[in-house]
């Protein structure tokens, strides 16, 4: 049974005394900004971040590091020119500071991607203009010598496609092999395999099972690499994109489902074996043979289910208001911390998303050094991203929702802690960033509802200002405690912003997803109304100058409000969004075909439902711009994959059709949401005069 650890006075005396060797004073806090109005092109540029993973013993750090000096240049780059690596990848010997590069930039030398092995070899793939063979896999000793082959990705000759290699998993206990699969032939199948790395040879460990109209997600192994249960979802037949099931894998290759669940219905969603390689950790609800539900919960929890007498063993955590887990997405924002030595026997704990991230510990030292490290850099938001095998040195990641973070390396053993990467955009580092916070509110129906505030910098308690309300896209997504962009251009230019995490959000249980259900342009819009009232009634909002500002969905929402609230906004900002419900394809229509609109169809409607129909038509803003009476400016890309861009088109051409003022801007170089440094700063420089000239 799992027992959580709460650190106290005693713990912390019996464990981890921590004498952080260095300045705090090195640590941007920010605390001495320059000036308050941050120029566009700095917040549009991406800047250079740097990734890191320890060698398994924590003697070594790789990193791929960026060749080019981290400036704030705007580079209009092409898709050839996107895909080249502009890092190399290198291995720091911690002890001694010795650094050897792996890789180059060229097209042959460039490397996209690594994992280490064990403590002597990393796995490599190459960037993108390697073509098919950015598919391969490559190995190189930790000093650059030994680079070679693993395995080819290679075209088909007596058949139409490719095989690809796949990494299925790397075991610490197994330091010379590593757990692979490729489809089968033509088809989606996939084929599991054991690859040596010295010989290259493979030694099959499954084929994955054909199903009537379903197909396998993925397969579950358990801390041996022994498959033991796989997931599935409806690919055909009346239960299309609706059902999933769980099923348990036995030795012999046969296997027995172990249950079902329909969408948005209560379900156990299994994501890893515990170290006893015969329990499941899962998240959702206990949901019995017979149908029954143990100790029922509305809000996904931890569960253990064990495989061998095949029942739910303990709830190992729930929190009455936030998911573990996405009911929609599975794991969601769940990590899981486990002992990764060779002989690893423990779970530390994990950590999910609520207000901010939330952390949840097993183990006594473990939880000791989050919370010592949490104590040193008090306000920022701090998570132990890699560790030694033997738990004596750690990656840790800083940020907040005003600083978009840095990683450190700290050794316990000698108090050690040291900045790794420099700020991924230096250049903001002369500015003061705004500060989110979380907020609750009571939607006018009753329903408790989350969500962030941002102020501007130098804000004055009671004084009034222009507010942007900021809906997320999805709609089944949420908002997050982070840095974000947007929203700190929005602030540095004197806004405030709210963003709601209205129903049909993620991460807030099983019933208030279902309270989205056909409300789309109904409850689920008032939300975000109630969301602003909130802010009016704390005294920050001057409600003659609100602009709302959304993509994706959130253009959706934005729009809505246009048409269905003319006066209510100041102005309309709505990009890459949907306008018109009653076309038979949506968001997940285009991306997911035939089995995402099956969903769709339960939350948003059937058009072919003559009732639905009706709902749909009636929330559909490009059937109501006859009563827009707010400026709107409208953004589209071509090449959106989630959207139909024509959407867009439609709806400009009713603004001319009925005199809407409007400003429109549309690319065909770009998607469901501008990429490249160009466009995001003509984006965001039209932006600002319209928000400016509305609300200033």
């Amino acid at each position: 049974m799992y027992k959580l650890f709460k650190l106290n006075s005693s713990d912390m005396a019996k464990g981890l005394f921590i004498a952080f060797a260095f300045l705090i004073s090195t640590f941007a806090l920010n605390a001495f900004a320059k000036d308050g109005m941050i120029p566009i092109e700095k917040l549009v540029c991406y800047g250079q971040g740097t990734g890191f993973n320890l060698s398994p013993s924590g003697d070594y750090v790789a990193a791929m590091v960026p060749v080019d000096e981290n400036k704030c240049d705007i580079e209009d780059l092409s898709d050839q020119e996107l895909m080249q690596s502009r890092a190399v990848l290198v291995v720091t010997n911690i002890k001694t500071k010795e650094a050897k590069v792996l890789s180059g930039t060229s097209a042959t030398t460039s490397v996209s991607s690594f994992r280490w092995l064990n403590d002597n070899q990393l796995l490599l793939r190459r960037d993108g203009r390697a073509e098919i063979d950015s598919y391969s896999y490559y190995i190189i000793d930790r000093d650059g010598s030994n680079d070679k082959l693993l395995t080819e990705a290679t075209v088909n000759k007596n058949r139409p496609g490719f095989t690809v290699p796949r990494l299925a998993g790397i075991y610490s206990k197994f330091p010379n092999k590593v757990m692979m699969y490729s489809t089968r032939g033509s088809s989606n199948f996939r084929d599991y395999y054991w690859l040596d790395l010295k010989t290259k040879r493979k030694t099959p460990v499954l084929r994955e099972p054909s199903i009537k109209n379903e197909g396998v997600r993925n397969f579950l192994f358990d801390h041996n690499g022994v498959p033991k249960g796989f997931l599935t979802t409806a690919i055909d037949g009346p239960d299309l994109g609706l059902v999933d099931s769980f099923y348990l894998y036995n030795e012999d290759g046969s296997f027995d489902k172990i249950g079902s669940c329909r969408h948005q219905a209560a379900c156990f969603t299994p994501l890893r074996f515990d170290i006893d390689n015969t329990t499941l950790l899962g998240v959702g609800q206990a949901v019995q043979p017979d149908g029954s539900i143990l100790n029922e919960t509305d809000t996904n929890a931890l569960w253990a289910y064990d495989t061998i007498n095949r029942e739910f063993t303990e709830m190992i955590y729930h929190d009455p208001d936030f998911d573990l887990s996405a009911p929609r997405q599975g794991s969601g924002g769940l990590r899981m911390w486990f002992d990764n030595a060779p002989t690893g026997t423990e779970l530390f704990g994990f950590s999910y998303e609520a207000e901010k991230t939330k952390k949840v510990y097993f183990d006594n030292y473990f939880a000791s050094v989050h919370k010592s490290l949490e104590g040193v850099f008090e306000g920022y938001e701090v998570s132990i991203s890699d560790w030694s095998s033997d738990l004596s040195k750690f990656l840790v990641r800083v940020s907040s929702s005003f600083d978009p973070g840095t990683s450190w390396f700290f050794d316990s053993t000698n108090g050690n802690l040291v900045q790794v990467s420099s700020p991924s955009r230096p250049w903001l580092d002369d500015y003061e960033m705004a500060k989110t916070e979380p907020f609750t509110y009571t939607a006018r129906d009753g329903l408790k509802l989350h969500g962030y505030i941002t102020l501007p910098v130098g804000y004055k308690k009671g004084t009034k200002i222009p507010f942007i309300v900021h809906p997320h896209g999805g709609p089944n997504a949420r908002d997050y405690y982070q840095y974000n962009t947007e929203v700190q251009f929005y602030a540095s230019r004197g806004y405030g912003v709210i963003q709601m995490n209205y129903r049909g959000s993620t991460n807030y249980g099983r019933s208030e997803m279902i309270l989205a259900n056909h409300e789309m342009g109904k409850t689920m819009q008032t939300d975000k109304y109630d969301a602003l009232f909130w802010a009016r009634d704390q005294g920050y909002v001057d409600m003659d100058k609100v602009c709302i500002s959304g993509a994706s969905y959130g253009g959706y929402a934005a729009m809505h409000a246009a048409t269905k609230m003319p006066g209510m906004f100041k102005c309309i900002i709505a990009y890459v969004g949907v306008y018109d419900l009653t076309e038979s394809e949506d968001l997940r229509g285009l991306m997911w075909g035939k089995w995402g609109m099956q969903q769709e169809y339960v939350e948003k409607g059937d058009p072919k439902d003559p009732e639905d129909y009706k709902n749909l038509y009636d929330n559909s803003p490009n059937y109501f711009v006859e009563n827009i009476t707010e400026p709107v400016l409208i953004i589209t890309g071509r090449r959106d994959r989630n959207v139909r861009f024509q959407d867009t088109v439609n709806m400009v051409n009713e603004f001319k059709k009925y005199g809407v003022e409007h400003e429109y801007i549309i690319k065909g170089d770009e998607g469901h949401g501008y990429s490249k440094e160009t466009s995001r700063l003509e984006l965001w420089q039209r932006y600002e005069k319209f928000l400016a000239k509305y609300l200033d």
